[in-house]
């Protein structure tokens, strides 16, 4: 690989993994924001929140991968587009299918990154997240009333 095509990848990643580190904070932050009544009030062990969170975090990153994949090529390529690198790339004589190459690489590096994510890291953090859901925020709903009555009027119950 040339020059070239370390620029455009190493701009390409960063962007992508800065995109997903100033999002994942204010996903988690607004979640929590939701959540945290019901954790103070069902009384949550610290380190059982802290772990929702991480799983969480795990789970949110993986729903969103494909956004933040589209957002920070959008970004990147603006970018150089707008410091017009694309037409001095090209006029150079570099070929457009060349000049995809770098994007290409990243694009297999994320999906092998993304198909980790899927497989190995999102069941077992989707697991824990439901787990600590049903545990503390949604609580037990009650199914022991079998006989429940309703009167239309004086004559009728349903």
């Amino acid at each position: 690989m040339k020059i070239l095509d370390w620029y455009i990848l190493k701009r390409y990643l960063l962007t992508f993994l800065m995109m997903i580190l100033l999002f994942i904070p204010i996903g988690i932050t607004v979640h929590l924001a939701e959540k945290i009544g019901k954790i103070l009030e069902r009384e949550a062990p610290f380190g059982e929140v802290m772990l929702y969170l991480l799983d969480f975090t795990v789970y949110f990153a993986h729903l969103l991968f494909p956004l933040f994949l589209f957002l920070s090529v959008i970004w990147f390529t603006s970018k150089l587009a707008n410091n017009t690198e694309i037409v001095a790339f090209l006029s150079s004589g570099v070929s457009f299918s060349r000049f995809l190459r770098p994007y290409i690489i990243g694009a297999t590096i994320v999906g092998l990154i993304s198909i980790v994510l899927g497989l190995y890291l999102a069941p077992n953090a989707s697991k824990g997240f439901n787990d600590f859901q049903y545990k503390y925020l949604k609580g037990k709903k009650s199914t022991q009333n079998q006989k429940l009555f309703k009167q239309i009027n004086d004559n009728e119950i349903i």
